[in-house]
């Protein structure tokens, strides 16, 4: 039985948690949302942008929402390994963390692919034509699910187009990364599997930058572009992976716990335990260990 006194612990990082998610993506969206085409102002706009949400209920109610999604989506992908700390001796199911990054992983690959349309648009002169307003989209029908026959019995391609890609890699990443988390421990892999996520995500918004940069020099309504649409998506990714990379590497500060149980059902081993856990099986020093 978990005593409330462990409990508390964990509470208040959420809490504090939450409280800077809440700052980051509030100083992001006012980011992705200015003009960058002028700057001569400075930093007047950011700071009458913000000023302005403060007042707003809709900011209020929208950035609580996305930080309860946010921070709730952490905590179940971190859930298998807080769970074996605290109740120690069933084996977790990966299921959900493989879920959740799945979605990442195709939220980049949707987004690669919608930054390279715009720059085929900037290259051909025609970047406002028409746009992809994937995020806006599905937002659109969380609030309202009617929206759903605007968006997809309208006529509007581009948005099902977007969303059924999006659709398609998450299955093909899930199928992906199940491989992927077979083949070692799960603290090891998931490690490994937020660190190149992390570091993709990274890698994509430095590409896009730029190519934004160009495109609002074009058009005077960015937020349907597709290179809009793949930093918002990228900045979103970013701000998801930095939960589970500090757990993760806050883990692996501690390795003692995890070299004395096993990473499935957190069984503590004993020196006549052999290559698996006599509770569920798994391997600690065959193949299946391997990194």
């Amino acid at each position: 039985m978990v005593t409330r006194s462990r409990w508390f612990p964990l509470l208040a990082v959420m809490l504090c948690w939450s409280i800077l998610i809440w700052v980051l993506g509030t100083l992001l969206a006012a980011v992705l949302l200015m003009n960058w085409s002028s700057d001569k102002d400075g930093f007047d706009p950011f700071a009458t942008l913000l000023a302005e949400w403060m007042h707003d209920p809709l900011y209020w109610l929208n950035m609580g929402a996305l930080v309860v999604v946010l921070v709730g989506s952490q905590i179940i992908f971190l859930l298998p390994l807080l769970l074996l700390r605290l109740r120690p001796g069933r084996p977790r199911s990966l299921g959900w963390s493989i879920m959740l990054a799945s979605l990442v992983a195709a939220m980049l690959t949707v987004g690669l692919a919608m930054a390279l349309m715009s720059l085929v648009q900037l290259l051909g002169g025609w970047v406002s034509d028409w746009g992809a307003p994937l995020y806006f989209g599905l937002f659109a029908i969380v609030i309202d699910p009617s929206e759903i026959d605007r968006l997809t019995f309208d006529g509007d391609l581009a948005f099902i187009l977007a969303a059924a890609c999006l659709f398609v890699s998450w299955i093909l990443w899930g199928i992906l990364i199940s491989l992927f988390m077979r083949r070692g421990q799960p603290l090891n892999r998931l490690r490994r599997l937020v660190g190149l996520l992390f570091a993709g995500t990274l890698i994509e918004l430095v590409l896009i930058l730029p190519l934004e940069a160009m495109v609002r020099r074009r058009t005077n309504c960015f937020c349907e572009t597709g290179s809009f649409q793949a930093l918002l998506g990228g900045f979103v990714a970013a701000l998801w992976l930095l939960g589970p990379m500090a757990f993760l590497i806050l883990l692996r500060r501690r390795p003692a716990w995890w070299s004395r149980h096993c990473q499935r059902c957190g069984y503590e081993k004993d020196r006549n335990a052999g290559d698996h856990c006599p509770e569920c099986g798994w391997a600690w020093t065959s193949a299946n260990a391997g990194d």
